[in-house]
């Protein structure tokens, strides 16, 4: 579990790093990054919408994408916002693809690119 610290949870979080954050698409996920200022721990959310079916399908897709981002999260960089937007291929691809998508998603906005 991510620690609360490490989370966003307001709508209004989500909001900001929506409309003033940098987009990469994924197969997976798409994944939002602003980034705030370097002192400040970095927190992720995931959205997972009704498309996905009922609430144990829709959480276990968000419990995939968030051991996902644990297993990665030494290479968060520090002070940024991250919202994942699951798409359905993130309900039944291999765990260490998802992974490696997450990984690939994470350098990209540090290199400061839009994919």
């Amino acid at each position: 579990m991510l620690p609360r610290s490490a989370r966003l949870r307001k709508k209004q979080e989500f909001e900001q790093v929506y409309q003033q954050g940098r987009r990469v698409s994924m197969e997976a996920f798409t994944m939002y990054g602003l980034k705030r200022n370097e002192s400040s721990p970095p927190r992720v959310g995931f959205v997972v919408g009704r498309r996905f079916g009922s609430h144990v399908a829709r959480n276990r897709v968000k419990r995939r994408l968030r051991a996902a981002v644990r297993t990665l999260w030494s290479h968060v960089p520090q002070g940024y916002d991250l919202v994942l937007v699951a798409r359905d291929a993130a309900a039944t691809m291999p765990f260490e693809t998802l992974r490696q998508q997450v990984q690939q998603a994470l350098n990209t906005l540090q290199r400061g690119g839009t994919a």
